[in-house]
């Protein structure tokens, strides 16, 4: 088979909006690589350098017949979770995602005053959420869509002067309610951008 250069993909952020969003469930998911997403989903602005990381884990046991060998090998596990880097420590869809939407307050600037924001860290766990995510490569398209995840774990670098706070958001991923999502805990939407009429 001939080596094609044209099926490689480089992800970078696309040119006509963002990376990564959250929504309620609920809201309209898109259905294609280059639909956008409804308003109601949040941009959390910046993604790190490593951009998003989709994966899936399976794990498997094998059940033995007599003589020792594998009768056949059973799925005891599937899950999928993706992984963000979030660079924009003000951004309020960026707050809300990891410390929940009903634990940021925020006042808007006035001409005495900056924007405040009062910020309560508790255990209560996230919500269930829905998430789009979008990449490009030149023309190409990539869009993930997670009709139900929720954010599991936060890590935070340290305030400190030589680089920016950033936070590290894993989203684990349940099956969608959603039958046109066939049971995917992802639905991957794909765009080689190569109409035929060009």
């Amino acid at each position: 088979m001939a080596v094609n250069v044209l099926n490689a993909y480089v992800g970078a952020p696309p040119v006509d909006g963002g990376v990564f969003y959250r929504g309620p469930v609920g809201t309209p998911l898109p259905t294609s690589a280059t639909e956008l997403p409804d308003a109601k989903f949040e941009d959390h602005g910046a993604v790190g350098p490593d951009g998003v990381n989709v994966a899936q884990t399976r794990s498997t046991s094998d059940e033995k017949m007599f003589g020792g060998d594998t009768f056949i090998d059973i799925q005891t596990e599937y899950d999928e979770s993706a992984t963000v880097v979030l660079l924009e420590d003000d951004n309020d869809a960026v707050l809300k995602s990891s410390f929940g939407d009903a634990k940021v307050e925020k006042t808007e600037a006035t001409a005495q005053d900056g924007t405040k924001r009062t910020i309560y860290h508790t255990s209560e766990q996230l919500p269930i959420s829905s998430f789009v995510i979008r990449t490009a490569s030149g023309s190409k398209k990539k869009t993930y869509v997670i009709e139900r995840g929720r954010v599991s774990t936060v890590e935070t670098t340290a305030d400190a002067h030589g680089a920016t706070t950033k936070r590290t958001l894993t989203i684990k991923t349940f099956k969608p309610t959603s039958t046109s999502l066939k049971g995917g805990n992802v639905v991957e939407y794909r765009d080689d951008g190569r109409p035929t009429g060009e």
